[in-house]
């Protein structure tokens, strides 16, 4: 075997800031919501779902075809890797799923859980489609955003 690469720390850095940041944000939100009354635990499931919809939305602008190096890629890992990924917790999801089970809350745990997975695809997937729309309209000329033209040359 030969030497492994050199660390990345700009990479690593950026990962660890976003992280800080996510993990904070999480802690906030859980003291912001409290628990709730009826034992679903919805401040993990906002920090899924917005964290979901956000990291769509930063996939679509930072890891689209001819932005994932330099500066783009230093973005997409800050806050997509370090930033989302410590807001979003799926770890504490099967654990509160498991907490809703053993209470024989069996129903409403499994609901739980399969909202959650579903919801937080599909709101990954409208990030990623909200972030085209935002691609496009940055992109369209003077005429088409106002006169809602498409950004395709007519053909000829």
């Amino acid at each position: 075997m030969g030497p492994s690469p050199a660390p990345d720390w700009p990479a690593l850095a950026v990962v660890g800031l976003g992280g800080a940041v996510g993990t904070s944000l999480r802690a906030g939100l859980a003291e912001l919501i409290g628990p709730s009354p009826s034992g679903l635990p919805w401040a993990t499931a906002t920090a899924n779902l917005v964290g979901a919809l956000l990291l769509g939305l930063i996939l679509g602008q930072f890891a689209a075809p001819g932005r994932q190096t330099g500066r783009h890629r230093l973005i997409r890992l800050g806050l997509g890797t370090g930033l989302m990924g410590a807001l979003t917790t799926y770890s504490t999801l099967i654990s509160e799923t498991l907490h809703l089970i053993d209470q024989g809350r069996a129903a409403l745990g499994a609901a739980y859980l399969l909202g959650s997975l579903v919801a937080g695809l599909a709101l990954a997937g409208l990030g990623l489609r909200l972030s085209g729309l935002l691609d496009r309209s940055r992109h369209a000329g003077p005429t088409d955003s106002v006169g809602g033209g498409s950004a395709r040359p007519e053909p000829t």
